[in-house]
């Protein structure tokens, strides 16, 4: 299998970007964020691919940021700001372009993975998929836009109910709450999603880029230092005791829930 972090294949005017860490859930590191930022650059500049559509292998979509790699930094406030910094790097990418795109999500989509699937414009999830905000339950705070996409796709009510509870959400209550577009039959989800990307990408794909650019930018306003914001917030809360012992403990339930 290809050891590329995040994958790339444009075909029928469809630019397939895919995670590629499913060992790990495809969480993001340093390196899948610069990764992704790349990918994001290809696709941007490449006119045939008119629509975007973003999935991970494996059983999740996206687990969030890597806790692993932030539990092993000797500084882990400022490993998390850089990895911060990267993955916002990213996530202003993928805010930019101006092609629709269509994400599909199996498993979970947890933290970044999240903000991820907000940052999309047609998500369409498997029936037993799941979104948790997941950043409160290890002592962090919001990154990836989290704290100023989640707000305007559920409300400011919702959102801190979610954000600092961190709850799992099924398929069908995030598309109730809003979260996501669609929830795919059983089994279907890449299927669905890659042919409502195809349909898109046959119809006035240009248009409807320029129609996503407009709605991003109208609620972008000030959203580039809201990610400044979060970058530090969370590097500060990743220095902490608390964060080192809650990433250690859910590190720990994790390996033995798989032996």
């Amino acid at each position: 299998m290809d050891t590329d972090p995040v994958l790339l294949e444009v075909r029928d005017g469809v630019a397939h970007v895919t995670l590629n860490r499913p060992e790990t859930g495809n969480a993001l590191d340093i390196p899948v964020s610069r990764a992704l930022l790349g990918r994001l650059r290809q696709v941007a500049a490449d006119e045939t691919a008119r629509v975007v559509l973003l999935t991970g292998q494996g059983r999740a979509f996206c687990a969030g940021g890597d806790l692993r790699s932030m539990q092993a930094a000797a500084d882990r406030g400022a490993y998390v700001l850089e990895l911060a910094q990267a993955a916002h790097a990213a996530v202003r990418g993928l805010a930019a372009l101006d092609k629709p795109v269509v994400t599909a999500v199996q498993g979970s989509a947890a933290g970044a993975g999240l903000s991820l699937v907000l940052l999309s414009d047609l998500v369409l999830a498997a029936p037993d998929a799941v979104f948790i905000t997941a950043y409160t339950a290890v002592g962090l705070t919001p990154d990836c836009g989290q704290s100023w996409l989640l707000p305007r796709a559920v409300g400011t009510t919702r959102a801190l109910d979610l954000l600092l509870t961190s709850p799992a959400v099924a398929a069908p209550e995030a598309h109730a709450l809003g979260i996501i577009s669609r929830v795919a039959a059983q089994g279907s989800v890449f299927a669905e999603a890659e042919a409502l990307a195809l349909k898109l990408a046959r119809g006035p794909a240009t248009a409807l880029g320029q129609a996503r650019a407009l709605v991003r930018s109208g609620q972008a306003d000030g959203f580039d230092a809201h990610l400044d914001r979060e970058a530090e917030t969370i590097a500060r809360m990743a220095a902490t005791p608390m964060a080192g012992t809650l990433i250690g403990a859910f590190l720990a339930r994790r390996s033995n829930s798989r032996n």
